[in-house]
């Protein structure tokens, strides 16, 4: 979605009797980073569920030490290239500032730089891997009961809407053109954690909704409903999925101000109840039974293919954006439909090669390093 966003899909291409489809081609890219929020919560949050990671210091080191792993590496590696292959002018001395932060990953693309624009996400994300362990240990002894989960999860989604909506009030108060207010709603509400929390949150709290025994003691008195809701969760999940794709395309299409406000809390919650529909009960511990992925595993079971798509995922967005923009005078065209779908295509090809050299030469040999047994 992020990388079908940054192409840049042309405007009034496709038409069906006379009716403008081509908001169907503009994926928010800020709903796909929510939705990648929102599973990282998860997968966060259920690392320490499942006694991966234990709370006490050697535990924590090795959480954090299996972070910084996984994601440094690349990182680096990508700003050593980006930085001297693409933007040479952060070396100069009056950038040097913005370099810092950067490399602290303190970065947001409202800063006055030339930089990779993507990069913010991923301040966003290690920002929160400082706090989830805070977080588990806060919420785990409190969140034992499913109702009081789903109130958490609502009270977080609606704290964070009227958070959002105080500084958008603040900055259109204080900003004199859209210029600045969209410089401020991009450094104050798109990028900061605190804003985006929720999206975290809410995919954590999911592992308290699957872990909580009273989940288990309400399904086992309400046989009939448990197998109902087995039955329908997972269509109802991916039909809920589809329609926040199309409802904030055409939000985005169609320059809806109320896409920046409701989408987040909106994403939040379709995708924490994806996760729900797909990882509740038996299917919580599996995938650390899984073999470890290889060609054989994957003519096992030909769905592990999507994890090499999951493993490539991190260099993907951490290239496409400066591929998207040397391939920009490229790939041309008199027909824009013609020339979004060579870029789009060259731009999937490009990055996905070069994640996937990253990915064997940088990531595979960091992640070796990396240690899993609780302590």
């Amino acid at each position: 979605m992020v990388v079908i966003a940054h192409c840049d899909p042309p405007r009034s291409s496709i038409f069906y009797q006379n009716y403008d489809l081509s908001w169907l081609m503009f994926s928010a890219g800020g709903v796909a980073v929510r939705i990648f929020f929102c599973l990282s919560g998860y997968l966060m949050g259920k690392a320490f569920y499942t006694d991966r990671y234990s709370t006490d210091t050697p535990g924590l080191i090795k959480f954090f030490r299996n972070r910084v792993l996984r994601i440094f590496p690349l990182y680096y590696f990508t700003v050593f290239i980006l930085i001297l292959f693409v933007y040479p002018e952060l070396l100069k001395h009056e950038s040097w500032g913005y370099l810092v932060r950067i490399c602290t990953f303190t970065y947001n693309q409202a800063l006055p730089i030339t930089f990779n624009g993507a990069f913010w996400s991923l301040s966003t994300e290690v920002q929160f891997y400082l706090i989830i362990p805070f977080i588990f240990t806060y919420f785990k002894h409190r969140l034992i009961s499913q109702n009081k989960v789903l109130v958490s999860i609502f009270i977080t989604l609606v704290l964070s809407f009227c958070l959002r909506y105080a500084i958008w009030i603040i900055i259109v108060a204080q900003s004199q053109t859209p210029e600045a207010q969209s410089a401020d709603f991009v450094r104050y509400i798109y990028t900061p954690l605190v804003t985006n929390l929720d999206s975290f949150l809410c995919g954590f709290f999911i592992n308290a909704l699957i872990y909580s025994e009273k989940i288990a003691q309400n399904f086992s008195e309400k046989v009939d409903f448990r197998r109902n809701l087995k039955t329908i969760k997972i269509p109802i999940a991916v039909i809920l999925m589809v329609l926040l794709y199309v409802s904030t395309a055409y939000c985005k299409y169609y320059n809806q101000k109320l896409l920046l406000f409701i989408a987040p809390a909106l994403s939040a919650s379709l995708t924490s109840f994806f996760i729900f529909a797909f990882e509740s009960g038996a299917n919580y511990q599996e995938f650390y039974r899984n073999e470890k992925l290889s060609f054989k595993a994957c003519l096992r079971n030909p769905l592990r293919v999507f994890e090499v798509f999951g493993n490539l995922s991190y260099g993907v967005y951490l290239w496409h954006l400066p591929i998207i923009a040397n391939f920009n005078p490229i790939f041309t065209s008199e027909i824009p439909l013609e020339a979004y779908f060579k870029r789009l295509g060259a731009t999937l090809i490009a990055s996905g090669l070069l994640a996937t050299v990253t990915y064997y030469f940088v990531e595979i040999p960091a992640v070796k390093f990396k240690t899993y047994k609780k302590s």
